[in-house]
């Protein structure tokens, strides 16, 4: 992956130096990143957008395949799911109290 993201950095590095390689990387991604050993995969289509100074783009990744809701139990064990009493240095499950400084 370092390898590939090597090769765009220097793609990129091409585009800005040369504008008629960035026409063609704008017009004609997949063609380009071939030349440049970074073949795109058979019906993988590839757009490439330039931020500016006024306008950044973000791009929101697919959403993952499979099971997309947790049920109580899983939110209540996944990183983050309890709570830490700092003065006592105890974890302890949301909604509920410290079980060393809870009074008995």
């Amino acid at each position: 992956m370092t390898e590939e993201k090597n090769k765009l950095a220097d793609l990129f590095a091409a585009c800005w130096k040369d504008d008629a390689l960035k026409a063609r990387f704008m017009a004609d991604p997949a063609s380009v990143l071939k030349e440049h050993g970074m073949p795109v995969p058979e019906g993988m289509d590839v757009k490439v957008v330039e931020n500016a100074d006024n306008c950044v783009h973000i791009t929101l990744p697919a959403a993952p395949s499979g099971k997309m809701e947790l049920s109580d139990a899983e939110l209540a064990s996944a990183a983050g799911g309890g709570s830490w009493d700092a003065g006592c240095n105890t974890s302890f499950q949301v909604g509920s109290k410290c079980p060393n400084c809870a009074p008995q």
